[in-house]
């Protein structure tokens, strides 16, 4: 069997933000999980904040990224 590969659909900054864009796409039946990368220094943690990566299965990238710029703000657009 080979290995499902996931791939970047989206970059948010915080948690939050992460989780409505998971329910999103979930909701719209697109299975996502995503990563985190904590901003700081020396391997402290700067309030928590990080870079969040929205990943979904190559068969649904299309569908992810038509359905995110259609609900996404302007002032957080899906990577490319």
């Amino acid at each position: 069997m080979a290995e499902i590969i996931p791939v970047e659909v989206y970059r948010a900054w915080g948690e939050l933000e992460a989780q409505v864009i998971r329910g999103k796409l979930e909701a719209a039946g697109i299975r996502a999980i995503f990563q985190n990368e904590a901003m700081g220094t020396l391997g402290f943690v700067t309030d928590g904040l990080g870079l969040f990566r929205i990943l979904v299965a190559p068969q649904d990238q299309a569908a992810a990224r038509a359905l995110l710029q259609k609900n996404t703000a302007a002032d957080a657009p899906p990577t490319e």
